[in-house]
């Protein structure tokens, strides 16, 4: 549930804060912070937040431990693409 708004950026636009069914009021990056700190993943998007904080108003599921849904690989070259990358740059180069 939406509040009436309390706190401002620099002076700038307010900001929203969000009443939870304990009656504690959070603003988003409040919320980010705390769910990085308390399950100390670096990786938490603000829009997991957002929806979390749009679909539901209890505590124990907004600060839920984050689901990690597409892990974060880097693709292996294998020999094979190696050897036809050098190839293509060869007859580039011809």
């Amino acid at each position: 549930m939406v509040t009436k708004v309390l706190k401002t950026r620099n002076g700038a636009k307010p900001l929203r804060v969000y009443t939870l069914d304990d009656g504690t009021e959070w603003t988003v990056n409040q919320i980010l912070n705390k769910i990085k700190s308390k399950w100390k993943n670096k990786d938490v998007a603000l829009s997991l937040v957002r929806a979390r904080i749009l679909k539901h108003t209890d505590p124990e599921k907004i600060f839920a431990k984050p689901i990690l849904t597409r892990p974060r690989t880097v693709p292996t070259k294998t020999e094979q693409d190696i050897s036809r990358e050098m190839m293509n740059l060869a007859l580039r180069k011809i």
